[in-house]
Protein backbone atom coordinates (compact mmCIF):
# COMPACT_ATOMS: atom_id res chain seq x y z
CA UNK A 1 0.00 0.00 0.00
CA UNK A 2 1.52 3.57 -1.08
CA UNK A 3 3.09 5.73 1.94
CA UNK A 4 2.98 9.66 1.27
CA UNK A 5 5.24 11.48 3.31
CA UNK A 6 5.66 15.75 3.01
CA UNK A 7 8.93 17.10 2.88
CA UNK A 8 9.10 20.94 3.57
CA UNK A 9 11.51 23.38 4.16
CA UNK A 10 12.28 24.77 7.39
CA UNK A 11 11.11 28.35 6.32
CA UNK A 12 7.98 27.01 6.47
CA UNK A 13 8.32 25.80 10.25
CA UNK A 14 5.86 29.00 11.25
CA UNK A 15 3.32 27.12 13.42
CA UNK A 16 4.22 24.73 16.20
CA UNK A 17 2.31 21.59 15.37
CA UNK A 18 3.75 20.74 11.98
CA UNK A 19 6.26 18.43 13.25
CA UNK A 20 3.46 16.73 15.42
CA UNK A 21 2.69 15.02 11.79
CA UNK A 22 4.66 12.44 11.70
CA UNK A 23 4.61 12.18 7.78
CA UNK A 24 6.18 15.77 8.02
CA UNK A 25 10.34 16.09 7.45
CA UNK A 26 12.15 19.07 6.99
CA UNK A 27 15.36 19.90 4.88
CA UNK A 28 16.83 22.92 6.99
CA UNK A 29 18.18 25.79 5.61
CA UNK A 30 21.87 27.55 6.59
CA UNK A 31 22.02 30.50 8.56
CA UNK A 32 26.00 31.99 8.41
CA UNK A 33 25.81 34.89 11.79
CA UNK A 34 29.57 36.78 12.53
CA UNK A 35 31.21 33.96 10.70
CA UNK A 36 29.29 31.08 12.93
CA UNK A 37 27.06 29.01 10.76
CA UNK A 38 23.92 27.21 12.35
CA UNK A 39 21.33 25.25 10.92
CA UNK A 40 18.28 27.23 10.78
CA UNK A 41 16.09 24.56 12.96
CA UNK A 42 18.81 24.97 15.64
CA UNK A 43 18.19 28.64 16.53
CA UNK A 44 15.54 29.15 19.08
CA UNK A 45 13.61 32.81 18.50
CA UNK A 46 15.04 34.43 21.51
CA UNK A 47 18.39 33.87 20.14
CA UNK A 48 17.47 34.62 16.89
CA UNK A 49 16.19 38.13 18.16
CA UNK A 50 19.23 38.61 20.08
CA UNK A 51 21.56 38.41 16.82
CA UNK A 52 19.71 40.12 14.78
CA UNK A 53 19.97 43.19 17.17
CA UNK A 54 23.95 42.25 17.44
CA UNK A 55 25.44 40.90 15.00
CA UNK A 56 27.42 43.07 12.49
CA UNK A 57 27.02 40.22 9.55
CA UNK A 58 24.21 37.75 8.60
CA UNK A 59 23.54 35.56 5.74
CA UNK A 60 21.85 32.92 4.30
CA UNK A 61 22.07 30.32 2.39
CA UNK A 62 20.01 26.86 0.77
CA UNK A 63 20.25 23.28 2.25
CA UNK A 64 23.01 21.07 0.08
CA UNK A 65 21.74 17.87 -1.83
CA UNK A 66 23.34 15.56 0.34
CA UNK A 67 20.54 16.96 2.72
CA UNK A 68 17.53 16.23 0.73
CA UNK A 69 19.37 12.81 -0.52
CA UNK A 70 19.61 12.29 3.31
CA UNK A 71 16.14 12.79 3.94
CA UNK A 72 14.42 11.06 0.99
CA UNK A 73 16.44 7.75 2.08
CA UNK A 74 15.41 8.28 5.58
CA UNK A 75 11.49 8.41 3.99
CA UNK A 76 12.18 5.02 2.22
CA UNK A 77 13.84 3.37 5.17
CA UNK A 78 10.78 4.10 6.71
CA UNK A 79 8.57 2.43 4.55
CA UNK A 80 7.72 6.16 2.59
CA UNK A 81 7.12 4.70 -1.53
CA UNK A 82 5.84 9.02 -2.33
CA UNK A 83 6.83 12.28 -1.00
CA UNK A 84 5.64 15.30 -1.97
CA UNK A 85 8.76 18.19 -1.67
CA UNK A 86 6.80 21.84 -1.14
CA UNK A 87 9.13 24.54 -0.95
CA UNK A 88 10.14 28.10 -1.15
CA UNK A 89 9.84 30.13 -4.25
CA UNK A 90 12.59 29.19 -6.49
CA UNK A 91 12.63 33.00 -7.67
CA UNK A 92 13.67 33.90 -4.14
CA UNK A 93 15.78 30.32 -2.99
CA UNK A 94 18.29 27.65 -4.47
CA UNK A 95 16.54 25.42 -2.43
CA UNK A 96 14.70 23.40 -4.98
CA UNK A 97 17.53 23.20 -7.38
CA UNK A 98 19.24 21.12 -4.00
CA UNK A 99 16.33 19.39 -3.92
CA UNK A 100 16.17 18.30 -7.81
CA UNK A 101 20.33 17.24 -7.83
CA UNK A 102 19.36 15.20 -4.85
CA UNK A 103 16.51 13.69 -6.58
CA UNK A 104 18.94 12.80 -9.67
CA UNK A 105 21.19 10.92 -7.18
CA UNK A 106 18.34 8.49 -5.66
CA UNK A 107 19.02 5.21 -6.34
CA UNK A 108 16.32 3.63 -4.18
CA UNK A 109 12.68 2.83 -5.37
CA UNK A 110 11.05 6.09 -4.17
CA UNK A 111 8.76 8.62 -5.96
CA UNK A 112 9.24 12.02 -5.23
CA UNK A 113 7.58 14.94 -6.71
CA UNK A 114 8.94 18.67 -6.52
CA UNK A 115 7.02 21.41 -6.19
CA UNK A 116 8.72 25.33 -5.41
CA UNK A 117 5.55 27.60 -4.48
CA UNK A 118 5.63 30.92 -6.05
CA UNK A 119 5.40 32.04 -2.42
CA UNK A 120 7.07 31.60 0.80
CA UNK A 121 6.99 30.85 4.95
CA UNK A 122 3.42 31.58 6.04
CA UNK A 123 2.58 31.48 2.57
CA UNK A 124 3.30 28.01 2.04
CA UNK A 125 2.67 26.84 5.65
CA UNK A 126 -1.19 28.25 4.59
CA UNK A 127 -1.32 25.40 2.00
CA UNK A 128 1.20 22.93 3.68
CA UNK A 129 -1.66 21.95 6.03
CA UNK A 130 -4.44 21.26 3.80
CA UNK A 131 -2.12 18.38 1.97
CA UNK A 132 -1.03 17.03 5.93
CA UNK A 133 -4.81 16.64 6.19
CA UNK A 134 -5.57 14.76 2.77
CA UNK A 135 -2.61 12.59 3.35
CA UNK A 136 -3.50 11.72 6.46
CA UNK A 137 -7.21 10.83 5.06
CA UNK A 138 -5.31 8.66 3.21
CA UNK A 139 -5.65 10.42 -0.56
CA UNK A 140 -3.81 8.83 -3.26
CA UNK A 141 -0.79 10.44 -4.06
CA UNK A 142 -1.93 12.10 -7.43
CA UNK A 143 -4.45 13.31 -5.58
CA UNK A 144 -2.54 14.76 -2.87
CA UNK A 145 -0.13 16.26 -6.23
CA UNK A 146 -3.09 17.98 -7.86
CA UNK A 147 -4.46 19.41 -4.70
CA UNK A 148 -1.16 20.85 -4.22
CA UNK A 149 -1.00 22.71 -7.56
CA UNK A 150 -4.22 23.72 -6.95
CA UNK A 151 -4.30 25.25 -3.43
CA UNK A 152 -0.51 27.43 -4.62
CA UNK A 153 -1.72 28.09 -8.28
CA UNK A 154 -2.75 31.42 -6.81
CA UNK A 155 -1.71 31.99 -3.19
CA UNK A 156 -0.49 35.50 -2.22
CA UNK A 157 1.66 36.98 0.13
CA UNK A 158 1.65 41.07 1.03
CA UNK A 159 2.77 42.44 4.04
CA UNK A 160 4.25 45.91 5.20
CA UNK A 161 7.46 46.59 7.11
CA UNK A 162 8.17 48.45 10.21
CA UNK A 163 12.09 49.20 8.09
CA UNK A 164 12.92 47.85 4.86
CA UNK A 165 16.98 47.65 5.56
CA UNK A 166 16.88 44.12 6.08
CA UNK A 167 15.59 43.31 2.40
CA UNK A 168 18.23 45.80 1.09
CA UNK A 169 21.19 44.27 2.88
CA UNK A 170 19.74 40.47 1.69
CA UNK A 171 19.69 41.70 -1.74
CA UNK A 172 15.99 42.04 -2.32
CA UNK A 173 15.31 45.52 -2.83
CA UNK A 174 17.23 47.94 -4.11
CA UNK A 175 19.04 50.79 -1.65
CA UNK A 176 17.16 53.45 -3.07
CA UNK A 177 13.78 51.98 -2.27
CA UNK A 178 14.94 51.00 0.90
CA UNK A 179 16.25 54.33 1.93
CA UNK A 180 13.12 55.68 0.61
CA UNK A 181 10.88 53.95 2.90
CA UNK A 182 13.19 53.97 5.91
CA UNK A 183 13.86 57.85 6.32
CA UNK A 184 10.49 59.24 5.16
CA UNK A 185 8.46 56.68 7.11
CA UNK A 186 6.72 55.27 4.32
CA UNK A 187 4.84 51.80 5.07
CA UNK A 188 5.77 49.83 2.52
CA UNK A 189 3.42 47.25 1.13
CA UNK A 190 5.69 43.95 -0.23
CA UNK A 191 4.12 41.13 -1.97
CA UNK A 192 5.30 38.37 -3.93
CA UNK A 193 4.77 38.61 -7.78
CA UNK A 194 5.77 36.00 -10.04
CA UNK A 195 7.65 34.23 -7.46
CA UNK A 196 9.77 37.26 -6.19
CA UNK A 197 9.40 40.03 -3.25
CA UNK A 198 8.17 43.13 -4.95
CA UNK A 199 7.40 46.45 -3.25
CA UNK A 200 3.93 47.16 -5.09
CA UNK A 201 2.68 49.97 -2.78
CA UNK A 202 3.98 52.83 -0.57
CA UNK A 203 1.34 53.92 2.69
CA UNK A 204 1.78 56.69 4.66
CA UNK A 205 -0.26 55.03 7.73
CA UNK A 206 -0.89 51.20 9.60
CA UNK A 207 -4.13 51.69 8.97
CA UNK A 208 -3.81 52.09 5.03
CA UNK A 209 -2.35 49.01 4.97
CA UNK A 210 -5.04 47.21 7.08
CA UNK A 211 -7.44 48.53 5.15
CA UNK A 212 -5.32 47.17 1.82
CA UNK A 213 -5.03 43.82 3.21
CA UNK A 214 -8.80 43.51 4.03
CA UNK A 215 -9.25 44.87 -0.01
CA UNK A 216 -7.52 41.96 -1.22
CA UNK A 217 -8.76 38.96 1.08
CA UNK A 218 -12.61 40.21 -0.76
CA UNK A 219 -11.43 40.33 -4.06
CA UNK A 220 -9.81 36.83 -3.48
CA UNK A 221 -13.29 35.83 -1.94
CA UNK A 222 -15.18 36.46 -4.61
CA UNK A 223 -12.47 34.27 -7.00
CA UNK A 224 -11.97 31.37 -4.87
CA UNK A 225 -13.77 28.64 -2.67
CA UNK A 226 -12.17 26.90 0.11
CA UNK A 227 -10.32 29.92 1.25
CA UNK A 228 -7.44 30.06 4.00
CA UNK A 229 -5.86 33.42 5.35
CA UNK A 230 -2.78 33.36 7.40
CA UNK A 231 -2.28 36.61 9.50
CA UNK A 232 1.54 37.26 9.94
CA UNK A 233 1.71 40.11 13.08
CA UNK A 234 5.52 39.77 14.26
CA UNK A 235 5.63 42.17 17.11
CA UNK A 236 2.36 43.91 16.31
CA UNK A 237 -0.40 41.89 17.47
CA UNK A 238 -2.65 45.09 17.30
CA UNK A 239 -2.91 44.72 13.87
CA UNK A 240 -2.63 41.10 13.44
CA UNK A 241 -5.54 41.15 16.45
CA UNK A 242 -7.85 43.66 14.38
CA UNK A 243 -7.32 42.15 10.75
CA UNK A 244 -8.38 38.58 12.35
CA UNK A 245 -11.32 40.29 13.67
CA UNK A 246 -12.44 42.18 10.18
CA UNK A 247 -11.70 39.31 8.08
CA UNK A 248 -13.61 36.65 10.69
CA UNK A 249 -16.44 39.24 10.79
CA UNK A 250 -16.63 40.04 7.26
CA UNK A 251 -15.95 36.31 6.20
CA UNK A 252 -17.17 33.23 8.75
CA UNK A 253 -16.40 30.88 6.58
CA UNK A 254 -12.96 31.37 5.94
CA UNK A 255 -10.37 29.50 7.60
CA UNK A 256 -8.13 32.19 10.03
CA UNK A 257 -4.73 31.72 11.37
CA UNK A 258 -3.04 33.66 13.33
CA UNK A 259 1.20 33.46 12.75
CA UNK A 260 3.20 35.58 15.52
CA UNK A 261 6.74 34.19 14.41
CA UNK A 262 8.76 33.90 11.05
CA UNK A 263 11.98 31.33 10.84
CA UNK A 264 15.55 32.64 11.49
CA UNK A 265 16.20 33.45 7.43
CA UNK A 266 13.16 35.24 7.25
CA UNK A 267 13.47 37.13 10.63
CA UNK A 268 17.10 38.09 8.95
CA UNK A 269 15.42 39.29 5.49
CA UNK A 270 12.48 40.88 7.27
CA UNK A 271 13.42 42.35 9.92
CA UNK A 272 11.01 41.53 13.24
CA UNK A 273 8.37 44.04 13.14
CA UNK A 274 5.34 43.68 10.73
CA UNK A 275 1.95 42.59 9.37
CA UNK A 276 0.38 41.19 6.54
CA UNK A 277 -1.68 38.03 5.10
CA UNK A 278 -1.03 34.97 3.06
CA UNK A 279 -3.57 33.77 1.12
CA UNK A 280 -4.37 30.30 -0.63
CA UNK A 281 -7.90 29.13 -2.22
CA UNK A 282 -9.15 27.21 -4.65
Amino acid sequence: MPKIGLLIDSTTLTRGDILTHACVKVAPLNVLIDGNEYRETDITEAKMMEHLHTAKKMTTSQPAPGEFLRLYEEFASEGYTHVLVVLISDKISGTAQSAVIAKGMLDIPLEVEIYPTAVASYGVTNGVMALIADIEAGHPFDRVVGRCKSLFADAKVMFTLSNLMNLFRGGRLNKMSALIGTVLHIKPIIEMIDGKLQLTKKERTNIACYEYFLQNVRAYRVLHRNVSVDVIAINRDDWGDRLVEAIGRENPDIRIHLTQTLSPVFYIHLGDQGFGIAMTGE
